[in-house]
């Protein structure tokens, strides 16, 4: 039937709606757990399909959780901990709402204590607080500034302020499991001070380690204040704890214990009187001075003008014995002398802070000196080619003609390169025996009764105090021992033995000799005659001064030996010898010294 409308089943069958079939979903919740402050974080793809996996999310809520006295540790299942922990960016399949409760670990704090302090700020733990069980470093006494206490010194750390906990150095370490203050601990500290007890100039010393903690040893100072202590009319004689004397007496370099405060007063000797240089006498040097005196006392250094008393310096290293050498102008002490210009010299001895009163003055005008060649009859230098060649046996005599030069035996080492512009023989080096020189024997340098000589030889001795040995010898080896002979011995001694009419040994000062480069002289004369004396000198200073009561020498005819004879082999250095037939005054021996010791010294 045209044009009639479908009814009933069809068309309900067209408006029906088939059910559709949906997945469970499930919610993830954060729990602050008990945070005391900040917000939990929200996932904001929360709800998940069942099955679907879970990021977890950090602790990113705004602001972020935190709970006193801990620190976060992440998420649990279970508020508890005892559930399913995770930490961010672990992953989960979701299967029901799921609450993360946070986890809280707890957390001490280290914190120190200045215990009493004085001055400064304690220092602070920048990584406080800890997890439980973290290993702590403990700082030192690193605040800013540092934490002092008047009269002690920082002595570490101790978890009781009495000291009677653990005890921390810095750098130390330990496991945290509390809240832990460190307290700082003192140990009493002691000065020691020193007093100059009615000094009258200079400063006292100052102990740069000053203050000591209790029970350290202390080494007592000298009087090395700048510039040092002095007392009119006394000398420095020490410290000691009382001002009178009565306490107890310390010197340089002696050592205590201290537990107290320490005053160290300076003990005062009354000092004798100190006469002065008398009388004075001068060598004019190349743009130096030698100065000539008597001195009695003991004397450890002097002073010298060079303008008539207006200014006075002490001699740097000191100078002890005659002649003093004088290089530059007291008034500023580096100076040199000028040649030609007359200085007018005053001396003043000293001895420790003692001072004499100024001397007698005396004019001296350097000037260039030169090797005196009057009277003399032998000249031997190892530096001058004419006098050796360099190689040969032959020391040839630069004087008389060539006649009275040496023979070199044993073939001593001729050294040439050792020391710039100085050439030398080494006599018996180590266990080298049998090195000598000689000249032999004739009429002008034969001892004569009454008639004086000089011989001068420049030697480095290089056994002091080890042996002896003869720098120069003349002597007989025969029932008579006629003849002279000079040399060292081991106790620092020089000796002249001269046996004419009989026997003489006259020896010098004790510490004259050294292990450097000297001018050795010695004056002799056999016989009476004229008053004369046997001398010995060294870089022209007088060392001993004997008169001869024999009178005579029967037999003179023995050869010269240098380095080696009677006292026995010489192990030294040589580089010139000079054979006066006259007696060289001290002046003489001076101007020699000055003028050749610029190749020795």
């Amino acid at each position: 039937m045209a044009g009639k409308k479908r009814s009933g089943l069809a068309n309900d069958r067209r408006a029906y709606k088939y059910p559709v079939c949906r997945k469970p979903t499930y919610t993830v919740t954060y729990n602050g757990n008990g945070n005391t402050t900040g917000n939990v974080p929200v996932d904001g793809i929360s709800p998940y399909i069942t099955g679907s996996t879970v990021t977890v999310l950090d602790n990113i809520g705004s602001p972020v959780l935190e709970k006193t006295g801990y620190v976060f540790s992440g998420w649990n299942t279970v508020d508890n901990g005892s559930g399913i922990s995770y930490v961010q960016g672990d992953t989960f399949t979701i299967n029901a709402n799921t609450i993360l409760y946070a986890q809280w670990t707890p957390t001490y704090t280290v914190t120190y204590n200045g215990n009493g302090n004085t001055t400064g700020n304690v220092p602070v733990d920048s990584s406080s607080p800890y997890i439980t069980g973290s290993t702590v470093i403990v700082l030192g006494n690193s605040g800013s500034p540092v934490l002092g206490k008047t009269g002690y010194t920082f002595a570490g750390w101790n978890t009781t302020e009495n000291g009677s906990g653990t005890s921390y150095a810095q750098g130390n370490t330990f496991t945290i499991n509390a809240n832990t203050i460190l307290y700082a601990q003192w140990t009493p500290t002691y000065t020691v001070t020193y007093n100059g007890n009615g000094n009258t100039s200079g400063n006292v010393p100052v102990d740069g380690s000053s203050p000591y903690i209790t029970g350290a040893t202390i080494t007592v100072l000298g009087n090395s204040g700048s510039p040092v202590l002095g007392k009119t009319g006394y000398t420095f004689a020490g410290w000691n704890t009382t001002d009178n004397g009565s306490g107890t007496s310390y010197a340089q370099g002696n050592t205590f214990t201290i537990n107290a405060n320490t005053i160290l007063y300076a003990q005062w000797t009354l000092a004798p009187t100190l006469a002065a240089p008398t009388p004075l006498s001068s060598v004019g040097g190349n743009t130096e001075a030698y100065i000539l005196f008597t001195q009695t006392g003991t004397i450890t250094n002097y002073e010298y003008s060079t303008d008539d008393g207006a200014t006075f310096l002490a001699f740097s290293p000191p100078q002890i014995y005659s002649p003093v050498n004088i290089k530059t102008l007291s008034s500023d002490g580096t100076t040199p002398l000028t040649n030609g210009i007359t200085y007018t010299v005053k001396l003043k001895a000293v001895n420790s802070g003692t001072y004499s009163s100024e001397s007698v003055s005396v004019d001296v005008t350097p000037t260039t000196t030169s090797l005196l060649n009057t009277n003399r009859i032998v000249y031997l230098d190892a530096n001058n080619s004419s006098s050796y060649s360099g190689s040969g046996s032959t020391w040839t005599n630069l004087d008389s003609g060539g006649s009275y030069s040496a023979t070199l035996t044993g073939t001593p080492t001729f050294n040439t390169v050792s020391e710039a512009g100085n050439k030398y023989f080494e006599f018996n080096p180590g266990a080298v025996t049998g090195q000598y020189a000689q000249i032999n024997q004739a009429a002008a340098i034969n001892p004569v009764a009454n008639q004086p000589f000089t011989i001068q030889v420049w030697a480095r001795i290089n056994n002091v105090g080890l042996e002896q040995g003869a720098l120069v010898s003349k002597v007989f080896y025969s029932a008579s021992y006629d003849g002279y002979a000079f040399g060292y011995k081991t106790n620092n001694t020089l000796q002249l033995h001269a046996n004419g009419s009989q026997v003489n040994y006259y020896n010098s000062y004790t510490g004259v000799l050294s292990s450097g480069w000297a001018l050795y002289t010695i004056n002799v004369q056999f016989g009476s005659g004229g008053g004369r004396q046997n001398k010995i000198f060294v870089n022209g200073r007088q060392v001993m001064n004997a008169t001869s009561t024999d009178t005579g020498i029967a037999t003179s005819t023995q050869n010269l030996t240098i380095a080696t004879g009677f006292g026995g082999e010489a192990k030294c250095d040589l580089g010139q010898f000079y054979y006066y037939n006259t007696e060289l005054t001290h002046t003489q021996i001076i101007q020699n010294f000055d003028a050749t010791k610029s190749r020795y010294m």
